[in-house]
């Protein structure tokens, strides 16, 4: 099984959902999480069949702010636990009851640094709601260590430690990366220029003893 978190920008035009469909037809992910979508959750719902998915459930964004969708395969068996505007939680269980379910929380963290400790609450919260094997990916909007951020100016080192404490906390390990460092970038020139590695996917203990991870 795989899956994909993607940060749209902005799903509201064609050649952002064309896109996008390029990339489930190249990768072919059971589970698809977006982000900042910056439209309604019933717009972003109605592409369901258009990217070729079976379920799906999004959030409201705010304006022209925010907005997370969640899509899954029509042979998954996907349960809404929670959700929210910087998170989408469910619990996934087999069709045929023969693999022990999991859970998978798409999140979305607060974009404004003065706001970043909320995100780390709820990331909490969630890791003490349910005993399932988890996997919680996303957009964090903040990095671990110096090494993951690009730019003239150090990132606050209170910021990242606050993150690496709340993942701490969690019991929760990086899965990796493979490719470019940085998933983000601001596309500015030069000494303006900042890039940072802000989405990853994490797994508790119970993942990586039930599932192969890679």
């Amino acid at each position: 099984m795989s899956f994909i978190g993607y940060n749209c920008r902005g799903l509201g035009k064609h050649p952002t959902v064309r896109e996008l469909r390029n990339v489930i037809k190249r990768e072919a992910p059971s589970l698809l999480f977006v982000m900042e979508t910056k439209i309604g959750g019933k717009r972003v719902e109605k592409l369901l069949n258009s990217l070729g998915f079976g379920g799906s459930f999004a959030v409201n964004s705010d304006g022209l702010s925010g907005g997370i969708g969640l899509f899954w395969k029509a042979n998954m068996v996907v349960e809404l636990k929670s959700f929210g505007s910087n998170h989408i939680d469910v619990l996934i269980k087999s069709m045929r009851n023969d693999e022990k379910p999991w859970r998978f929380t798409g999140f979305y963290g607060e974009p404004r640094k003065e706001n970043r400790n909320l995100s780390w609450t709820l990331l909490r919260r969630l890791a003490h709601s349910l005993d399932y094997p988890w996997l919680c990916v996303g957009d964090y909007n903040e990095t671990l260590f110096s090494s993951e951020h690009f730019s003239t100016s150090d990132r606050p080192k209170p910021q990242m430690r606050a993150f690496r404490e709340c993942v701490e906390d969690c019991n929760l390990t990086d899965l990796g990366w493979t490719g470019l460092p940085f998933t983000w970038d601001n596309r500015q020139p030069e000494g303006s220029n900042v890039k940072a590695r802000l989405d990853r996917g994490f797994g508790n203990d119970a993942l990586y003893e039930n599932f192969t991870v890679s």
